[in-house]
Order: C-alpha cells, then structure tokens, then sequence
C-alpha cells in the first residue's frame, strides 16, 4: 500500500513538470518563429540595421557567397550591401522548420527560405531559394541570432 501511494505521489510530481517544459519549450519556439518573422518583415522594407538588430553584438553570419559577417555592424553592413543590389524591394519567407533546444537558452533552427523576388547583379529575376541553420541564444528573456548560415542547395556533381 505504501508503494502505491509513493508512486502516486511521484506521479503526481513529475508529469506537472513535464508539462511545464512542454508549455515552455512550445513558448520558446514561438518566440524563436517570431523573430524571424520580424526579420521577414525588416527585409521586405531593406531595413538592414533591424534586421541585423536580431543578432548579439558578438553574433556572425556567412551568407551563400562565403561573404563572412563578425559582430552585429559587420552584420548590418552585409545587409545593407545586399539590400542595395540584389534584394532590394525583395521579400523574403520562411518555412517552419525545425528547433532543438540544446539547452534551455541555446536552439538550432533550420528552415528553408525562398526569395521569389531577387534579382541578379544585371537586374534579371532570380528566385534565391536555399535553407538557413541558425544558432540562436536566449539573452535577457529575449531570443536572438548568435550565428546564422543560409545555403544554396548545389546539385550533385556528375560522375
């Protein structure tokens, strides 16, 4: 009987507390899809000093080119230099893709996005699609970009 009630209690205990990681990991993912749905929205108005206001100070980005971005003003530079060529007046989406939280201020977000609207380096249309893993870190209650590294899928090469 003693068992019993002991493992009533037991239960009792630990499925509230699964319940409450649940609800703050479903809380923490939200907010994770809402920073790039901000980023999204910074892009569609070439808004390259919010959009790099996503990353920590120390946070970086390589974008498909290889072009690489240390720190947020070197990030906000990058954006400023694209969304002056080949993504201005762009719009950008994202799919929502996965999050593992690697610890409770730590996740790694992969999505695919698509830039339907891009234009190439003479001005003709090019539809910039690809899939973007992100480091993100939670500072202050706030989730942010640490590291970011989009990729344009590459065919295989032939044999």
């Amino acid at each position: 009987m003693k068992r019993i009630v002991l493992v009533s209690i037991l239960t009792a205990l630990i499925v509230p507390l699964g319940v409450v990681k649940a609800r703050a990991q479903s809380k923490d993912e939200a907010a994770i899809r809402k920073v790039f749905a901000d980023f999204a929205e910074a892009w569609a108005k070439d808004d390259a000093k919010s959009m790099a206001s996503m990353w920590t100070e120390d946070g970086d980005l390589i974008n498909p080119q290889g072009r690489v971005a240390t720190g947020r003003a070197e990030v906000e530079k990058l954006f400023g230099d694209e969304h002056s060529t080949v993504f201005k007046a762009s719009h950008i989406s994202f799919t929502p893709g996965t999050i593992r939280l690697v610890k409770p201020d730590v996740a790694v977000f992969t999505t695919d996005y698509d830039v339907p609207d891009a234009h190439g380096p003479n001005g003709s249309p090019m539809d910039a699609k690809g899939t973007v893993t992100s480091v993100m870190v939670k500072k202050g209650g706030k989730w942010m970009t640490f590291s970011a590294r989009p990729m344009v899928p590459q065919s295989a090469p032939s044999q």
